[in-house]
């Protein structure tokens, strides 16, 4: 079934990720006390190690002798890596320092590591060509690095592919989907732009009386949306509140989502938001999240019935969405189909 492009709107669900750009692959709130943790970008393995020194690596998930994951069978063993299939060990650099058994063959082997930064809380990673670091920047999020905002992080698995998430977050026309919890009514689109990566969208919504404080005034407020491929952005144009997302594939109908709110504080009072934090985390935006990823996932399970989209998009962002999507992707790499155990 075509889309308003004239294209096939199914090829988007069927779009791989281009690993040239920074993706974020943990945070540092929630990162494990065991200091490993396994990540995935499409069908990339990636583990990320955090020394007791607090710093942290990127390696690919595999020890080079027999290629068993070490987010499974490494341990930290002091500042090193040990894989505890034959104690091999590993430097926080990626380097051999071990082979029981074996001495002398430690500068044979080494972990494949990854270009690595922190920025907004988050541990980042470029698992693409390495020749395009330096010209690949991060995403720029203003509120990470002012005091002024409240930040609320959160992540979690949705089982649908990544364009209907990033369909779902840059179409503000659902929020009735979100019942008491819903951040605005009566959506206005008013601008939209778009180019080979980026989508930029103005809405008009109205905010409720409750949520007014947080989301920029009572009555309209102007609502930005900028999708800048693989980063999502929402701000209101008062600067009240900012979310930034990224929606890192895992297969083709799975991905994982790191997400942070950003709120100003209210009336310049930090203890506010941090007394309200719990309230607004678990009993606000989880229940958002949940509502959300409840529906994309009837979408995909539709798309997975009948093997093509037969929706009918009216949203025009959506399309252009879908557009950035694909020209992102082009080359990219494929997902695979299922997560291997």
């Amino acid at each position: 079934m075509p889309d308003r492009q004239g294209d096939f709107m199914q090829d988007v669900r069927r779009c791989g990720v281009n690993l040239d750009y920074w993706w974020p692959v943990a945070h540092e709130r929630s990162f494990p006390a065991t200091g490993l943790l396994g990540v995935r970008i499409g069908a990339l393995e990636l583990l990320v190690f955090r020394a007791p020194t607090g710093h942290y690596s990127v390696f690919e998930d595999a020890c080079p002798h027999k290629r068993v994951r070490l987010s499974r069978f490494g341990e930290v063993v002091g500042s090193e890596l040990m894989c505890s299939y034959h104690g091999w060990r590993f430097t926080a650099q990626g380097n051999c320092s071990l082979t029981p058994g074996f001495a002398g063959l430690e500068a044979k082997f080494c972990l494949k590591s990854y270009p690595l930064r922190q920025y907004g809380g988050w541990i980042w990673a470029f698992p693409g060509d390495p020749t395009r670091v330096e010209e690949r920047a991060l995403p720029v999020i203003p509120p990470a690095t002012d005091p002024c905002y409240h930040p609320i992080p959160m992540e979690g698995p949705v089982h649908c592919h990544f364009s209907y998430m990033t369909e779902n977050a840059t179409d503000l026309f659902h929020a009735q989907l979100h019942k008491s919890q819903q951040p605005w009514a009566n959506p206005v689109l008013l601008h939209l732009e778009s180019d080979d990566r980026s989508v930029w969208a103005l809405y008009e919504v109205e905010a409720p009386r409750l949520l007014a404080a947080l989301i920029g005034q009572r009555g309209k407020n102007r609502i930005r949306v900028t999708y800048e491929y693989p980063y999502f952005h929402l701000a209101s144009e008062y600067g009240a509140f900012y979310l930034f997302v990224v929606y890192v594939p895992t297969s083709s109908t799975s991905i994982w989502v790191h997400s942070t709110f950003y709120f100003r504080h209210v009336l310049g009072i930090p203890w506010i938001l941090r007394l309200l934090h719990p309230l607004l985390d678990q009993g606000t935006f989880r229940q958002v999240f949940g509502q959300d990823r409840r529906a994309v996932e009837e979408e995909q399970r539709a798309y997975n019935l009948h093997q093509q989209d037969l929706s009918r998009e009216t949203n025009p962002v959506s399309h252009a969405v879908r557009q950035v999507i694909r020209q992102q992707t082009l080359a990219s790499s494929p997902l695979p189909e299922r997560i291997p155990e």
